[in-house]
């Protein structure tokens, strides 16, 4: 990969329910269908350790049952109670194996939005010893306060003195506020996903690149950002390769996202060293126009729907 930083890898639960039209689940695992030639294969968590050890990451995740925050009670019980199983599994698995001494094994606590669901998943998670835990389940469709009130509950029953994992989120805003909650770790597609929609982050909100008034600034987008993009291209010839269907904007416009997300963790761990993340998130916050809830929800349950969640 000529990557010479840490390597996170999934266990395929989201995976299983981001594709829900291709899966089936039952206590065993999760059975695939296969869209290219309609072939069948079961992932099991004994499976998605061992797959997960041959990539040779350096922190690999637990097997896990994702649910739509909206999804039924019983839904959301049968799946973490699934998911606890799994976990003491996919633990028992890892453990006696050469692996565990350089492969770091995190824990994912479930429970959709239910507050009770939360505490016993984060009581029984945290009763196997694993290196990490992650707060899974979330920004599948719930509002933000809602995430930001789970995020709350269960970081509060999280060890303070082993990673906490924010899976799925990765807007600038939900970065920090989720570290101002106690996260120190986040995944998200959210960065590239939007950039190859020449959508793209900027210290006051996210911004459009196609629209008219990019058309001529001939500055960079950013001129506080050091990322690739910005330091050799305008916003008007940004703006000029989506227009004209090059594949270089949407390259370059996702080196921008990575590099803002990246250089924002940054500023919030130099923030902290330093006392200051109190008056850095607020300051940030004040600047930054999140995108509206409003639309952000449409396109969520869009995807849900197109998906067969």
């Amino acid at each position: 990969m000529g990557w010479a930083g840490p390597v996170l890898t999934d266990s395929g639960g989201y995976q299983a329910f981001s594709l829900g039209a291709l899966r089936r689940i039952n206590d065993n695992g999760i059975l695939f269908r296969s869209h290219i030639d309609g072939s069948e294969h079961l992932f099991t968590p004994e499976v998605a350790i061992r797959n997960q050890q041959l990539f040779g990451a350096d922190i690999i995740m637990c097997f896990d049952q994702c649910v739509f925050s909206a999804g039924d009670r019983s839904d959301v019980r049968a799946a973490m109670d699934r998911t606890h199983r799994w976990a003491r599994v996919c633990y028992d698995t890892h453990a006696p194996t050469a692996y565990s001494g350089v492969q770091a094994l995190f824990g994912i606590v479930q429970g959709g939005t239910i507050p009770e669901f939360r505490d016993e998943s984060t009581e029984l998670v945290t009763s196997i010893p694993f290196d990490g835990y992650a707060i899974g389940g979330l920004a599948v469709g719930e509002t933000k306060e809602e995430m930001h009130r789970i995020t709350r509950q269960v970081c509060e029953g999280l060890p303070s003195d082993k990673p906490r994992y924010l899976m799925g989120v990765g807007s600038p805003e939900d970065l920090v506020n989720g570290v101002a909650l106690g996260v120190d770790m986040f995944d998200c597609v959210l960065p590239t996903r939007v950039a190859r929609n020449g959508a793209l982050f900027t210290p006051t909100g996210r911004i459009n690149i196609a629209n008219r008034r990019y058309g001529d600034q001939d500055v960079p987008l950013d001129e506080t950002c050091d990322c690739y993009a910005c330091q050799h291209y305008s916003a008007a010839y940004l703006r000029h390769l989506f227009k004209a269907g090059e594949m270089l904007g949407p390259r370059m416009a996702s080196v921008h996202n990575l590099r803002f997300v990246l250089r924002l963790m940054e500023q919030m761990r130099d923030a902290i060293a330093g006392g200051r993340f109190v008056e850095f998130r607020d300051r940030f916050l004040g600047a930054y126009q999140p995108t509206d809830e409003q639309s952000r929800q449409t396109q969520k349950h869009r995807w849900i729907r197109e998906r067969g969640v």
